[in-house]
């Protein structure tokens, strides 16, 4: 994966209640500091203006977090009973939702194949 810039922002799920996103390695999630010019909520704004809630502290409901050295799918609701909902299967571990790390290195196991069955289901 190339290093992240403003514009190449990968979608990997969207829908009324939620976009997930291939969050780049060295990419801040969100910050309010000036000195931070690549964030995913900067790629977000960019790219889906209209998404942005300022009702939030940063524009966007992040349902979980990632580390700034961290690339992976990093699921964000688009309004408060969508993020109620996530945050209950996040916290309880309900209906199913795993957390999961996985790291891929150089060599061999750097071209086994990895496969997430990804299950969001829309508010109701």
């Amino acid at each position: 994966m190339e290093p992240g810039t403003i514009d190449n922002l990968c979608i990997l799920y969207q829908s009324p209640d939620f976009i997930v996103v291939n969050k780049h390695w060295d990419v801040r999630i969100d910050s309010k500091m000036w000195y931070e010019t690549l964030t995913l909520q900067g790629q977000l704004k960019r790219r889906f203006p209209e998404l942005a809630d300022p009702d939030t502290y940063y524009g966007f409901r992040f349902c979980h977090q990632l580390d700034f050295s961290t690339s992976g799918a990093l699921c964000v609701a688009l309004n408060k009973a969508a993020a109620g909902s996530a945050y209950k299967c996040f916290k309880d571990r309900a209906r199913g939702s795993v957390g999961a790390h996985t790291a891929l290195g150089q060599g061999a196991e750097a071209g086994r194949l990895l496969q997430w069955n990804l299950h969001l289901q829309p508010h109701v």
